[in-house]
């Protein structure tokens, strides 16, 4: 591990010029722009030409759990030290989820499904999926689970491991090597399919209460052309934002599932709910804040000209990363106050923990910036 300490590994501060904040305001954020990078560890020891880290952490009792491509879980304090790793059958490119028992699920690249006991350091059960896990478990409210495999198909677990029901929807042609997660709300999951198909799921056995197709032509045949979802969908009351990466940000309702307002923007992370408001980063560098009844825009501010993954709130900033490594900090309005540059690309969005964000890059590391 590479402790960082408080040291700040670049910074940008933009707050000079013809600033429309007051005096007051303005000296306010300058104090609290710098970003630093407190700690950052290697977790996998990544050489080259390997795949790109693709696996999210998960915390828990003041633990990090995450797998790495070296086919290993890793455990970490909240000051970045591994108190242990534990072998597993193949890579982990699959996000994390601590469950209230305190066990952590995730998957490895061949299908295998794990609940990972990570102050034993030992695996308390395993299930064969019928496809990988490439996005994140979702936790329910009575302990139990979902989860979302390349192959399109829906699970439940208990939180002991045992399934309960799944659901089966189409598959498609050319993907990405990431797929979105379910969410859930009100008896119901909400999900979006690689073949661009959004369902209404009943939680207490996996009845489908209604479908509908977004993408009506799925025969790309290059990365470059292909519209398909990546990012979780959210829920802001009876409306379902859904987010094509390449495509569209559409606004469906959450009963029927009929379109009620559509943007030309393409989206690789999940959008963040704040005041009726959607917050979004773009893949073409934008920040956005939304009215989420229309769609309409309240304020665009440009941030990079590369993809951006977030937003995560962190205190009262934005925190958002990019495919050129660069974390940046934002103020409520979307103007850009710090930033610091990582090795690698940043492909998914920052995890919330202590005033600031886990950060993975597709070189192996794990970073806490605050």
């Amino acid at each position: 591990m590479l402790r960082v300490g408080s040291i700040v590994l670049a910074t940008s501060m933009l707050l000079g010029g013809c600033s429309w904040l007051s005096g007051k305001k303005e000296s306010e954020e300058a104090v609290t722009a710098q970003l630093n990078v407190v700690w950052a560890t290697d977790v996998d020891q990544r050489r080259p030409m390997s795949p790109p880290g693709a696996s999210r952490p998960a915390t828990t009792s003041n633990r990090i759990v995450i797998g790495g491509h070296d086919s290993r879980v890793h455990v970490y304090d909240m000051q970045g030290n591994e108190l242990r790793r534990l072998a597993l059958d193949a890579p982990c490119e699959s996000g994390a989820l601590a469950l209230a028992s305190g066990v952590v699920v995730l998957g490895d690249v061949h299908g295998e499904l794990y609940g990972i006991d990570p102050k034993q350091g030992r695996i308390v059960w395993r299930q064969q999926l019928s496809s990988v896990l490439l996005g994140h478990p979702v936790a329910l409210s009575d302990g139990d689970f979902l989860l979302q495999t390349a192959d399109n198909r829906i699970y439940r677990f208990s939180p002991k491991g045992e399934k309960r029901w799944s659901y089966a929807g189409h598959t498609s042609g050319l993907e990405m090597h990431k797929t979105p997660s379910p969410i859930v709300a009100d008896g119901m999951a909400y999900v979006v399919f690689s073949n661009g198909d959004v369902a209404a799921l009943k939680l207490d056995g996996g009845a489908l209460v209604w479908r509908r197709e977004l993408i009506l032509a799925t025969n790309a045949v290059v990365l470059s052309e292909l519209k398909v979802p990546v990012a979780a969908p959210v829920l802001i009351g009876r409306t379902l934002i859904v987010s094509i990466y390449q495509g569209s940000l559409i606004a469906l309702s959450a009963d029927d599932g009929q379109q009620l307002w559509s943007r030309n923007l393409s989206l690789r992370s999940r959008p963040v709910i704040r005041g009726g408001r959607l917050y979004v980063a773009t893949a073409a560098g934008d920040v956005l804040s939304l009215d989420a009844k229309s769609g309409n825009t309240f304020w665009r501010q440009k941030v990079s000209d590369a993809e951006l993954v977030g937003p995560l709130m962190v205190g009262k900033r934005w925190m958002v990363g990019d495919a050129k490594g660069n974390v940046f900090t934002l103020n409520m309005d979307g103007r850009k106050l710090a930033s610091v540059n990582l090795p690698g690309r940043i492909d998914y969005a920052p995890v919330a923990v202590a005033d600031g964000g886990l950060v993975r890059t597709s070189r192996g590391g794990l970073y806490l910036v605050r």
